[in-house]
């Protein structure tokens, strides 16, 4: 009796979330219209995170947490939880360089919406948030904004609830991006000259997520990137890029990454590695750049 060998079959689709173009990629032995469904339940759960977290949408929780929280304190679900209690881990550890209260200067720059209440005392800070029993509060008013951590976090959450069913997946959020099977595999990064001449730099995936943050392409103006001590936005044009074990920690540490190279040990204690690509299509890797002075 002959074996028989299965098939395996791929589908990639793409679809606008996150304020980007979200691609999902699938190999599985599972036949067209699993895989479809598959791709679907990624699309799903990217929605359900991106209508928790966006800071554009009036309706989402976070926009309810910002208008409410100084007044009083408010339940929040788990993923809002989760995500709030990473970015305030890294807050406290990066003596608040990463700092997501940061959303008031966006504003104003004319990044993020102006619908929200003023916020008057502009010396708020990731400090003014407590968390406490699935409740947050601000002892201040503030303003959040989670557009540096919860574009990973929408990732990891639709990978890992379809892995078990599928060979390999990859889903990237423009350019964020998390794999089930990445030993071995390559991926390309943006590059772009100081002509705007843009091109693509291959590297190894060094862990399973990768994140970018880049301003070589923006507008001084326009550039979200920015030192939560002076407000005033990063100048140098580069990008970086962040390969951690989760898409959530590559997010945010991307911002770390930009704002302060000294930071660095960081990354060795989450096992994460940064990479930066300048204007001139230049890589240099970050950890080893601060080791060797």
């Amino acid at each position: 009796m002959l074996a028989t060998q299965s098939a395996t079959n791929h589908i990639k689709r793409c679809k606008p979330l996150l304020g980007t173009y979200v691609e999902v990629s699938v190999s599985s032995e599972s036949d067209d219209n699993a895989l479809l469904d598959i791709t679907g339940y990624v699309f799903s759960e990217i929605q359900r995170i991106e209508n928790l977290m966006s800071f554009h949408n009036p309706d989402s929780e976070l926009s309810y947490v910002n208008r409410e929280a100084y007044r009083h304190s408010c339940p929040i679900s788990k993923d809002m939880e989760e995500v709030l209690t990473a970015a305030l881990t890294l807050s406290k550890i990066t003596n608040g360089i990463y700092d997501i209260s940061i959303a008031p200067t966006l504003v104003r720059n004319g990044l993020l919406p102006d619908y929200l209440p003023n916020v008057d005392d502009e010396q708020a800070n990731w400090q003014d948030v407590s968390i406490v029993n699935g409740n947050i509060s601000f002892k201040r008013k503030a303003l959040l904004d989670l557009g540096g951590i919860a574009k990973g976090y929408a990732v990891d959450r639709a990978l890992c609830m379809v892995e078990n069913l599928v060979e390999n997946i990859t889903v990237n959020a423009g350019g964020d991006l998390r794999m089930k099977e990445w030993s071995g595999q390559s991926v390309g990064i943006k590059a772009s000259n100081a002509k705007g001449i843009k091109s693509i730099i291959r590297t190894p995936m060094h862990q399973a997520a990768l994140a970018t943050s880049g301003n070589y392409y923006m507008d001084r103006n326009k550039n979200s990137i920015i030192h939560s001590s002076t407000k005033k936005a990063v100048k140098d044009k580069r990008s970086v890029s962040v390969f951690a074990s989760s898409c959530m920690l590559a997010d945010a540490l991307t911002k770390v990454a930009f704002l302060d190279i000294n930071l660095m040990p960081i990354f060795n204690s989450y096992g994460a590695k940064a990479i930066s690509v300048d204007e001139n299509g230049n890589i240099q890797d970050l950890c080893e750049a601060l080791e060797n002075g």
